[in-house]
């Protein structure tokens, strides 16, 4: 394996017998282990071919052989510095290793075309003095981001204070082993009390901001129990077993039960400001420490207006 540090990094891989039959983006997880999963899908994708295999262009998911050569070019970082924010957070808890916070509606949690100084990531680096107090494993916008909520969804958000932290995050969403459970008001009344939404999610056809259900999409599974039904609409719970984007609000919207005030898959999206949707509970084992926690958010305002307007306590849901 050679390294280039002056200007781009390359690294040159052959693939070993043992390593025969596995996926690109596995392999050089694997290979290169500072690399978070999905920047080295980026990395595949890139039009400057910063990955190629054989000389040529490769898919993430392409089926490696033995002696097949592999290079991966990482660019320098941009110049661009992110700005902080004295944007208030909500911390729920914090340690050495990470920090829990109850993410507000209408915030997006990292830079982006038009969000450039407004986000979680620029209230952390207000929180922490500058990007040292975040692993750096999520790249150069998204500092400690593990996982992410939508705009406009509040709850418990998690973020990595440093890079160990952050891999052994990544690797227990990945598989499975955190619990997440969410909460939301929905219309409709459901025939059952509980189910399983099992369809597969893909970005919909020349809609880029959206995703639906197609049989060539990615698995998605949303495990949901009613709470209560008032006024032809229904408090649920919902447990995603798997993090596809906008999994819950496409699920919902499939079921003909959108979200109340989602404004993507709801036609009439409803008298809310945001979207009623929370991250209510996350559950995971201390990466660090090694014992179970759990977080909960408290629920927003306009989910505790909606609910009161439509006849639901909150309170009465355990």
């Amino acid at each position: 394996m050679e390294q280039n540090l002056k200007k781009d990094r390359l690294y040159r891989i052959s693939v070993a017998d043992t390593d025969s039959g596995k996926r690109l983006d596995a392999y050089i997880a694997e290979s290169i282990p500072d690399l978070s999963r999905s920047l080295i899908k980026k990395y595949i994708l890139d039009k400057e071919d910063l990955v190629l295999v054989n000389g040529k262009k490769a898919k993430p998911h392409q089926t490696l052989r033995k002696g097949d050569d592999v290079s991966v070019r990482i660019p320098p970082p941009r110049t661009t510095v992110l700005e902080s924010s004295p944007i208030p957070i909500d911390i729920l808890y914090e340690d050495e290793d990470l920090i829990v916070i109850n993410k507000q509606p209408g915030i997006p949690v990292h830079p982006s075309p038009g969000h450039e100084k407004d986000t979680i990531v620029n209230a952390l680096l207000y929180h922490f003095g500058g990007e040292s107090g975040l692993s750096a494993i999520g790249g150069e916008f998204r500092p400690g981001i593990v996982h992410r909520l939508d705009k406009d969804t509040s709850g418990v958000l998690l973020i990595a204070k440093n890079d160990r932290t952050h891999n052994s995050i990544s690797k227990a969403f990945s598989e499975r082993k955190v619990t997440k459970q969410y909460e939301a008001i929905v219309k409709g009344v459901f025939r059952e009390s509980e189910g399983v939404i099992d369809a597969p999610i893909a970005r919909s056809p020349g809609q880029r901001k959206k995703f639906s259900v197609q049989e060539t999409g990615r698995s998605a599974v949303t495990r949901f129990t009613v709470i209560d039904s008032r006024n032809n609409t229904s408090w649920v719970r919902l447990f995603p077993k798997t993090g596809r984007t906008h999994q819950l609000r496409v699920h919902m919207a499939y079921a003909t039960h959108p979200i109340i005030g989602d404004p993507l898959y709801s036609r009439k999206p409803g008298p809310v400001e945001y979207i009623a949707l929370v991250a209510r509970v996350l559950r995971i084992v201390h990466p660090q420490a090694g014992r179970e926690m759990e977080f909960t958010a408290p629920y927003p305002e306009h989910f505790i207006r909606l609910a009161a307007t439509l006849g639901y306590t909150i309170g009465s849901e355990k």
